[in-house]
């Protein structure tokens, strides 16, 4: 079971990548050479195009087609053109077969570990966390058992997973939850050959570095690929195809390259902008491809387009955020080119110049951390920037930041300091701090007569810019902005450059030196990586430290890295350099992977809360949950379910049923409808019995459904399926707020909601049942204040007994109850 859908996974992968080289084979081939893109560039373009591609083209098949093999076999056919066409531009010559080699050696452990670290080791199949993956199970579910893909189920993007995950388990019979855990090894794969793709653009000519920046930067990828994780990798990647053709040819910085460039990235973004849909964007990316095909010219002129307007729009077509990632990756782009030049003309000056800020903005990021932790603890007045972050969030997304909304929950410089620490790591921000404090002690003893470092002035230009931009970004990111701790994919791999020029101009390009000194040097790399991390995170050892109990899971593996980095250490004591080099690399890299491994189990009490006692699995649902939610897929396919978040959220994820609200997250619900969700559900649990019970819940359930949502009125009528498709990505319609004071109920009411419901709820032959899913989450749930959040993980006790035979014996007919949960039916139709 478990190699069929390793397999189907792969299969998964694969068909994406197949599609997005169709969509490149448009363009012609010698635009690709003439950008200068490797083959793992290329790869990774690839499936930044084709996993967008491949949900909105299954979208317009559902509803041309009939039929989901047909559909699939269509988006198979697509794939394979794709493959045959490109095959002459990402086949691996015979010279790289030591490359990719190395890669497998150092990918297939470095992935399995991460996926172990961040979530192998806190899940037991088939309990996990999967409340980032709700949104894409339901869509999936709902495709393989319909044939349709819903096109209102995509909020702001194309969700990478749902349509070929849907289309597999219709056909194939993918297990849509094993394909959860497969998913997450083969993410970590691609953003693995991202990083590689990334160290070739920085370092095209020089092996050692590259590999080395490979390693640190692989020690933090993420563990999971969203649209959001997809579109910052790719533009990690394209920052890194930038440096390489800035390299590449320097008469071009002279002839306008930058500011057309520029000009053509920033007109981009405003044209998707403004477009507002997906489907529309792709047809402009495929548009513009076959142009260049018309043009057939590799020139200058064609690379600013292929590289300022269509990589842009694959971005953009992953995820909206990368309205952020390009603007950023231009921004730090355009700082290495002010660098370099300003360095080439005035080398004494600009090294004066540039001191400044390598140690003023780190001074300056430590006071905020501090000034953050000082109100996070009480020691200084809280401040509030979200009126002021309201302006310009309701000035573009037209959108404020309150109570409730997604926008609420990134923001805030308590939730920056905390993303932006996992994602880096303490102990690797502060070696770095001080690798790059010494390497500015040590330079003057470098520099030659002319003010610069001979052959290391390229490198130290590298540095600087890395380091200068690195800490910029994360002085913005600290400034609690809503969701810009997004980028911290690339501070880290800014800081992993500037990690990789410390490493290498202060331990490895000095030498040749005496081998006393490279003891010393190893021995105190050894030293240092080992007493940091015990220090720091040996105290997570003691069972009395609430936030640590995470660390409990980890601990195996912690001692597996204590002893892998003790085997290493012989080695670093070698004659040979090239053993040296790669054996002191990889103790600073598994240094580096031992403090993210400590900080994600500290960090898990932030994302989870307290860890119960006796609890072995971090999951926010029991053998009991999945029990209902089988018999609800097996008995119950007309049904609309109406629970706590949750609750709906695992059942819709498990079922594909429609919902009665939607939520972004299991603990972001818009305050209106979380209020009238629980007036329905209290007055199910507490109403009155006989039938004032009923006509209390039916009088709540009218308005609430009179705003049914589109996703859900979409999977019970299949009707608008091209409006849908055409939707645009942002919407400002909030929901009606509630009426001050409860109606009089009078028996023309009652007739009208009736009706209401029922003009809904049946359409032709077909009648959709309205289902209320109890269990005490629930009705803990709506006695929760609005500002409180439910705890994350599933309750123990059980329902009282006495509540299903109460509500059986009322107009509330019970369909399904086990201990902890009661499946009831509402009949306001009847």
């Amino acid at each position: 079971m478990w190699t069929t859908t390793f397999v189907l996974t792969f299969l998964f992968f694969l068909i994406q990548l197949g599609t997005g080289f169709s969509i490149l084979a448009i363009a012609p081939a010698k635009l690709i050479e003439a950008c200068r893109l490797t083959k793992a560039q290329f790869i990774v373009l690839g499936i930044t195009i084709g996993a967008p591609a491949t949900g909105i083209l299954l979208g317009l098949l559902s509803l041309l087609i009939n039929g989901i093999w047909l559909q699939c076999a269509a988006i198979v056919a697509v794939s394979c053109f794709g493959l045959a066409w490109t095959w002459s531009i990402w086949r691996p010559h015979p010279a790289q077969t030591r490359a990719i080699a190395t890669w497998c050696i150092l990918s297939l452990p470095i992935a399995l570990t991460i996926w172990w670290c961040s979530f192998g080791a806190f899940s037991s199949f088939p309990f996990t966390d999967i409340g980032a993956d709700v949104h894409w199970m339901k869509t999936a579910q709902e495709y393989a058992d319909s044939g349709v893909i819903n096109p209102y189920a995509a909020q702001s993007y194309v969700d990478l997973r749902s349509a070929l995950a849907g289309a597999l388990s219709g056909t194939l019979g993918l297990d849509l939850l094993q394909f959860g855990w497969t998913y997450r090894y083969f993410s970590v794969l691609f953003f693995l050959l991202a990083s590689y793709a990334f160290s070739q653009g920085i370092y095209a000519d020089d092996p050692r570095r590259k590999w080395t920046t490979f390693l640190f930067a692989a020690t933090g990828v993420a563990i999971l690929m969203t649209n959001g994780s997809l579109a910052v990798a790719g533009s990690v990647v394209f920052l890194g195809v930038l440096m390489r053709n800035t390299d590449a040819d320097t008469i071009d910085l002279r002839t306008g390259f930058v500011p057309l460039l520029v000009v053509a990235s920033s007109a981009t973004l405003l044209l998707v902008f403004f477009l507002n849909n997906n489907a529309l964007v792709l047809t402009l990316l495929m548009a513009g491809f076959f142009l260049l095909r018309v043009l057939n010219k590799a020139g200058r002129s064609s690379a600013i387009l292929f590289l300022g307007c269509a990589w842009p729009t694959t971005l953009l077509l992953a995820h909206r955020g990368s309205n952020l990632f390009v603007p950023t990756i231009l921004a730090s782009w355009l700082l290495y080119i002010v660098i370099v030049q300003a360095i080439s003309a005035w080398p004494a000056r600009s090294t004066s110049i540039l001191r400044l800020p390598s140690f003023a903005l780190p001074l300056l990021i430590a006071g905020i951390v501090g000034c953050i932790a000082g109100m996070r603890f009480g020691y200084i007045p809280s401040t509030n920037a979200n009126d002021t972050f309201s302006s310009i969030t309701g000035l573009i997304l037209n959108r404020k930041i309150e109570s409730g909304e997604e926008l609420f929950l990134g923001a805030g410089p308590q939730v920056a300091v905390i993303e932006l620490g996992r994602a880096i790591g303490p102990l690797f921000a502060v070696c770095i701090t001080l690798g790059v404090a010494w390497w500015w002690m040590a330079r003057p003893v470098l520099r030659g007569a002319t003010g610069t470092t001979g052959p290391h002035a390229d490198r130290g230009a590298i540095l600087v810019w890395s380091w200068i931009a690195g800490c910029g970004l994360s002085l913005a990111v600290l400034s609690g902005f809503p969701f810009l701790y997004r980028t911290a994919a690339i501070i880290l791999s800014l800081f992993s450059i500037t990690a990789t020029e410390v490493f290498f101009q202060l331990l490895v390009d000095p030498f040749p030196s005496p081998r006393r000194r490279r003891v010393l040097v190893a021995a105190t790399v050894v030293v240092l990586a080992a007493v940091l991390v015990t220090a720091v995170y040996a105290f997570g050892w003691r069972t009395n430290v609430q936030f640590t109990d995470y660390r409990a899971f980890l601990r195996p593996t912690e001692v597996a890295g204590v002893v892998l980095l003790a085997v290493l250490v012989p080695f670093a004591l070698a004659r040979s350099r090239p053993v040296y080099i790669w054996s002191l690399a990889g103790i600073v890299a598994l240094g580096v992977a031992v403090d993210r491994a400590g900080l994600s189990g500290v960090t898990k009490t932030y994302s989870y809360g307290p860890l119960p006692d006796g609890t072995a699995v971090v999951s926010h649902y029991n053998a009991s949950d999945l029990e209902v939610a089988h018999w609800l897929h097996d008995h119950l396919r007309k049904g609309v379910i109406l629970s706590d978040p949750y609750t709906q959220g695992l059942m819709q994820a498990l079922t594909g049923a429609p919902a009665a609200y939607l939520f972004s997250n299991l603990d972001t619900v818009n305050e209106t409808i979380a209020r009238q969700t629980k007036a329905i559900l209290s007055a199910i649990v507490q109403g009155d019995d006989g039938g004032n019970r009923l006509e209390n819940v039916c009088s709540l359930v009218a308005p609430f459904l009179r705003e049914i949502n589109s996703e859900t009125y979409f999977q019970m009528r299949k009707s608008d399926g091209l409006a849908g498709v055409l939707k645009p990505v942002r919407t400002t319609k909030a929901p009606e707020p509630l009426p001050s004071s409860t109606p009089e109920v009078t028996t023309e009411s009652r007739e009208e909601e009736r009706q209401t419901i029922e003009g809904l709820m049946k359409s032709g032959n077909e009648s959709w049942n309205l289902v209320a899913i109890i269990n005490p989450r629930t009705i803990e749930w709506t006695q929760l204040p609005p500002s409180l959040r439910l705890a994350y993980f599933p309750p123990t006790g059980s329902i009282d007994p006495d509540l299903a035979k109460t509500l059986n014996a009322g107009p509330l007919p019970v369909l399904y109850s086990n201990k902890q949960t009661v499946v009831v039916r509402i009949p306001c139709t009847d």
